[in-house]
């Protein structure tokens, strides 16, 4: 599980390199890749969400557990989103540091942070989710049903996502209802996936992988045409999501140890949750500070690039989450 973890905050922290409004600024050439990262990294989440999830101690002791787990931790670490108006509106040069036309009005900041939980969405909407679970499997027993019933929360989200991508619900509500989908699914295959033997798990890393290439390389190349046939469209999005989701949690399973990713994989909320600002600085420090321009070069220029700053990221994140644990362990859930 951790090392689940571990890799997807390693591909949250590559999709980071982007900027606040999803375009590759200086890194144009990784714009496939992290596209194709994008279609399947939070499911991976997700998934192993659904790995993990426990009822123990009954519902007050649960939704406890999850405020102090994720409720907290997503407006506390939110903040940094409330602090860019702020900072903007007393240096507006910084919008251009920034590289991105985002809507930071103060007043719409702070809707979008504290209502619409659009700051660290993931944590809102999985405490959203873990609600939800908690309800389902009192109702829905049996492994069978219960990824029947995943993938039909996964499909009706998604169909709303792309019929009537305007539709939205405050605290982040429908992509919880999504979420969940993912976990029933992580519950069901569970007993299955602790059991699997190396050999069998790189079987399947490998296919569901690949799936993601494929995916991405239709996506680039016939992106109009799929986006036309919403329901083809919506289809390959599910599909890639299902199979990076299961394929990284296999190749999890295939790395089997490796002591500092599963150090990430154990901090994993910090690691998300200081992400973007890390990432932020890191990007400020590279191309800004030391002027690096990369934007022209080769496509392995670029990904050496991201690379690196995706590294130098994680070393930042590892100081940062050891002065979490030493003196704000309050913050992540921790006595």
């Amino acid at each position: 599980m951790d090392l689940g973890k571990a890799l997807g905050i390693i591909l949250v922290s590559f999709g980071h390199l982007r900027n606040g409004d999803g375009s590759s600024v200086w890194l144009p050439a990784l714009d496939s890749t992290i596209n194709a990262i994008y279609l399947f990294h939070m499911p991976l989440f997700f998934l192993l969400g659904g790995l993990t999830f426990s009822t123990r101690g009954g519902f007050k002791a649960f939704l406890i557990r999850k405020i102090r787990t994720l409720l907290i931790p997503y407006y506390i670490f939110s903040l940094y989103f409330l602090a860019k108006p702020f900072a903007i509106l007393f240096i507006p040069n910084l919008r251009e540091s920034f590289q991105t036309e985002h809507n930071y009005n103060i007043g719409h900041q702070f809707y979008d942070v504290l209502i619409m939980g659009n700051g660290l969405w993931f944590l809102m909407a999985f405490f959203v989710a873990e609600l939800i679970m908690y309800g389902l499997t009192k109702i829905i027993r049996t492994p069978l049903t219960r990824i029947l019933s995943g993938l039909l929360l996964i499909i009706g989200t998604y169909t709303l996502k792309i019929f009537l991508p305007i539709a939205q619900m405050p605290f982040q509500i429908l992509k919880g209802i999504q979420i969940a989908g993912f976990m029933l699914i992580g519950l069901s295959i569970r007993n299955r996936l602790l059991h699997i033997k190396r050999r069998t798990a790189t079987l399947l890393a490998i296919p569901n992988i690949l799936m993601i290439i494929i995916i991405e390389n239709l996506f680039s190349f016939r992106k109009n045409d799929i986006i036309s046939n919403n329901v083809v469209y919506m289809f390959l999005l599910i599909i890639a999501a299902l199979c990076g989701a299961l394929g990284f949690t296999c190749l999890s399973i295939v790395i089997q140890h490796c002591s500092y990713l599963e150090y990430i994989g154990q901090n994993s909320l910090v690691y998300y949750s200081l992400n973007a600002i890390t990432l932020n600085i890191v990007k400020i420090m590279l191309f800004h500070i030391l002027g690096i321009n990369v934007t022209a070069s080769l496509y392995i220029i670029q990904l050496l690039i991201g690379i690196m700053a995706t590294l130098l990221a994680l070393a930042m994140l590892t100081i940062e989450n050891y002065f979490i644990n030493r003196y704000f362990r309050w913050s992540i859930g921790k006595k």
